[in-house]
Formats: C-alpha cells, structure tokens, sequence
C-alpha cells in the first residue's frame, strides 16, 4: 500500500443531524451488522521495520555474532513454483534458502555484508485479523476501541462514525519501542543498542474521539506533537493534502454529500500557491521587472494564479517546474549535486516553503546574488524542462499534457496478449500534494450515517479484471468526474439493486 495515497475526514454533527465520512483510501471498509457504526482503514507512516548488519563468521557462513557469542542462523528452504512462459501454463521448480537471524531474514546482501530485517508482521504470533471481525460487530467506540486493541498486523488509520454524531480515529497496530536509536539507520546486530524493548502500548497510541472542534482529518500527515512520547516517524506525508481538507471542513457548519464529493474533487495546491506568489513579489525587484514585458506577464500570472491543478491550466506547469528547479537549486548549493540526486524526504517541501518565504541569506546559493536572480534562473529552467518533456510548442505546455493518470497493468507488456491490459495515459486534474491525487486514487467512499443506503463509493476501473468483461472500466468515467455511485448497505437495498450475480464454485476434480 505504500505507492497509494489515503485520505480520510469526518465533520461531527449538530444535535439531531448525523455525522458524515468522506475518504479516499486503498483500505476495507467494516460495518456492523445493525448499521449504527461505521469504520475505515487505510495504511500510516509509523515505520516499524529496522535493519540489522550481522557479522557472519568468514570461516561459517551460516555462524553470526551476537552479544552472547557466536550463533547459528536458521536456514529456511524455500521451493518457489515459477511458470515456464506466458503460453505455458506448466511450471518449473525453483529452490530459494533463506537466512534468518535473532532479529529476521537476510533481505540484502552488498560488498559482503548482510542485512537482518526486524518487521512486527514477521513475528508468527502475529494476527492480522484479529481484532478486526470484533470491530465489524462493534457498536460504540468503546467496543470499536476495544477490539482494535487485539490488531497486530500492519498500523493503519482508522477512523470511526456512529448514527449517534461520534467520530474518533485511532493509529492501531504494533509499533516497537526501541533500546536507542529510531531505526533511520542499520543497527550493529551483534550489540543489543538497536533491540526492541516491546511496543507502545494501545492505550498511549495516537488516538482521539469526538475532538472539540467537531472535525478529524488523517491524510498521513504528522498526528502527533513534540511532547508525545514515542517515536513514530521522521517521514510523515506533506501536510498540504490535510491542511486543504480542514480548511474546507470548516467553512460551513453543515456539510451535505456534494460538499464532501467537491472536497474529493479539490485540486488547490497550497505549495505551488505559496511559491508563486512569493516568485511574483520578489521577482519585481529584478531591474529588467519594468522593461520586460515576458517578465511582466510572468509576474502577473503568478500573482492571479487561482492554485488549481486543472488540466487545461498553463501556468501549472510553470510553477511546478519552477518550484522543483529552486529545490534543485538548492539542494545541490549544500549537498552537492550527486547527494543531491538521491536525496528524499516527504517533508522537504515545507523547508522548501519556509526558504521561498523568509529568503535566508545563508541558503541562497552563491551562484545568484539575489532570490529574485534565483527565481528568474529556476524560471529558466522550467522552461527548459517543459521543452524537453512537451516540446517548444508553448501551447502544449498545460497540466494535463505534463500530468496524465496513467494505470499500468503488470500484463501488459507481455507478448501478443498485452496489449488488451493497456490503458492509455489521459490527462487528469490533481496530482501530488492536493487532495485529488489523480491516479493514485484507488477508492472514493462517502459514507451517510442518516441511511447507509445513500452512502457513495467508487473506484478507478471497475470491478472485473477481465479486458473482456464489460465492469473492466466501467467505473472510470465516474472515477474521472468524482462521481462515486450509490453504494447499497441494507440487504433489500442491495437485492434492489443487483443487476448480475457471480458465483464461485470450487473446480469440479
């Protein structure tokens, strides 16, 4: 689930209204069988995996050394079936031995050292349905809470709505507390420093019910402050995306399905935003600002900008490619250009804000005398970008012709039947860092708590993975439009509503 994007919102209700979830997730939806609660789970950035350099003996590959001495690892032999060709349905036998260790399984080995992975999901006590048939059943948050108190598997988000107006969400799963360090780098495993002293209980994971202000967004972004406890992570999402969906929640005090669908559908991009206007106003002080008239429109359509990332949109492109050449810029003025290449952190853009916006002399690099110099040479380089990408032909540079949702089936290239499995590329609003991420939306779900019959849900393609098959896409053109259909809950609602039936039956033997 890590090249998904999730997001999740609830708006609390007034006395006498229900409360309403809206979310864009690759998660499950649970529900109780006499419909009062209704919950959502989709993936969080709290790492909780880390990696372990073993020292094995020269003399006995299969010997590493621990704090006690000197041990010998497991060897696992694997038999892994591989078929023999895509017209060929039988199969070849391969053997695979692995490695396992005090802390996990030798998952890397470079320059003759060897990598111990240490991950909760490893552990063979672990039960990733547990928990979650009792939260399917729950029916107050109590028990919804209770149950999640039993889920081991990976952590998820997972956010909580009754039919009586309480919303909560709650970060479940087993998250290690650590000896020393945070796990950013390998531990020395024949030391115990990186060991992990057990995991942070469920009580004192990140959690909140029926916040004051009435509104619980989750979109990866950070959920806890410098006073919490534990560590949970250095790589939270960008803030942008949870920031855009609070600052719509909280323009009406009462919210109806279509305001939730049009905060799914929103492509205001809050960093791009915050760089254009910035470029414009210091972009003025350039001397040839007066004289110039490209420079004077530029200026112009950076200061009137409205920030949305719609397809037909021209000056999207330009800010885009401007904001990531200052970056750019930037990064290779203190890292170096080769460091600067392998260079990620999902925050970077919140320093990249804080730099466009307080200008700091001591991050200016020395080859521009001035921010302004540094915008007009980033600016210079967006459109060099632009023309490599989309050509010199200045009208093909919009946002859709440099962002299209592209869905890449892992079929496709295969010989004489692939072709059928390939979806061309279209342009599509959104993209990183807004709330319509484009393709990376994998579910739109809109729950109504006042009748779960009325609650909303769709996805990108459709449901059948046959080309073949006429729900191959048939849910795209809704997907496009951000126009989730009807989502029947009930069982008569569902029997209502039922067009065809597929059943499964074991193959005859």
């Amino acid at each position: 689930m890590g090249g998904l994007r999730e997001a999740h919102c609830f708006r609390q209700a007034a006395a006498g209204e229900r409360s309403t979830h809206t979310g864009e997730c690759a998660g499950h939806l649970v529900s109780d069988g006499t419909y009062s609660t209704r919950a959502s789970r989709c993936g969080c950035h709290f790492p909780r995996r880390d990696v372990y350099i073993e020292k094995f003996d020269k003399d006995n590959p299969n010997r590493y050394l621990t704090p006690s001495g000197w041990r010998d690892a497991v060897i696992r032999h694997e038999q892994i079936k591989v078929r023999k060709g895509p017209a060929d349905p039988s199969t070849d036998t391969q053997t695979f031995d692995v490695t396992v260790t005090r802390h996990g399984p030798i998952v890397l080995e470079k320059d003759s050292t060897r990598y111990a992975l240490s991950w909760p999901a490893l552990d063979p006590t672990a039960l990733e349905s547990a928990g979650l048939f009792d939260a399917n059943r729950a029916r107050n948050w109590q028990e919804f809470s209770e149950a999640l108190s039993h889920h081991s598997g990976p952590t998820q988000n997972f956010v909580y709505v009754d039919v009586d107006g309480h919303i909560g969400y709650y970060g479940a799963g087993r998250i290690p507390i650590r000896k020393s360090g945070d796990g950013s780098v390998p531990y020395d495993g024949s030391t115990d420093d990186g060991e992990w002293a057990g995991y942070i209980p469920f009580d004192k994971l990140p959690h909140v019910y029926d916040p004051p202000d009435g509104i619980i967004v989750t979109a990866n972004q950070r959920v806890v402050g410098q006073d919490y406890p534990y560590f949970l992570s250095h790589a939270w999402a960008q803030p942008y995306r949870a920031r855009r969906i609070y600052n719509l929640l909280s323009e009406k005090s009462k919210l109806t399905t279509d305001d939730f669908r049009r905060i799914q559908a929103d492509v205001y991009s809050i960093a791009n935003t915050t760089f254009a206007r910035a470029a414009a106003k210091t972009m003025k002080s350039l001397p040839s600002a007066a004289s110039d008239e490209k420079l004077r429109s530029l200026i112009s359509d950076l200061e009137k900008w409205d920030g949305m990332l719609n397809v037909d949109s021209r000056i999207a492109p330009i800010v885009s490619q401007m904001r990531s050449a200052f970056r750019q810029r930037i990064l290779n003025a203190v890292l170096g250009a080769d460091l600067a290449k392998n260079y990620n952190w999902p925050e970077s853009d919140v320093f990249i804000d804080r730099v466009v916006t307080d200008q700091p002399k001591e991050w200016l690099p020395k080859e521009s005398a001035t921010y302004a110099e540094l915008f007009n040479a980033s600016y210079e380089d967006a459109r060099k970008a632009l023309t490599k990408t989309l050509e010199a032909d200045e009208s093909k540079w919009t946002w859709g012709n440099m962002v299209k949702a592209r869905f890449l089936h892992p079929l496709a290239q295969v010989p004489f039947i692939g072709a059928q499995f390939a979806i061309a590329p279209f342009p599509q609003n959104g993209g990183g860092g807004v709330i319509n991420v484009g393709s990376s939306v994998s579910m739109r779900f809109i729950a109504d708590p006042s009748d779960w019959d009325k609650s909303l849900n769709g996805i990108p393609l459709g449901e059948s993975g046959l080309p073949t098959n006429p729900h191959w896409k048939d849910q795209l053109g809704d997907w496009r439009n951000v126009s989730p259909r009807a989502f029947p809950f009930t069982k008569i609602a569902v029997e209502t509503a039922t067009k065809e039936t597929l059943t499964l039956e074991p193959a005859p033997k």
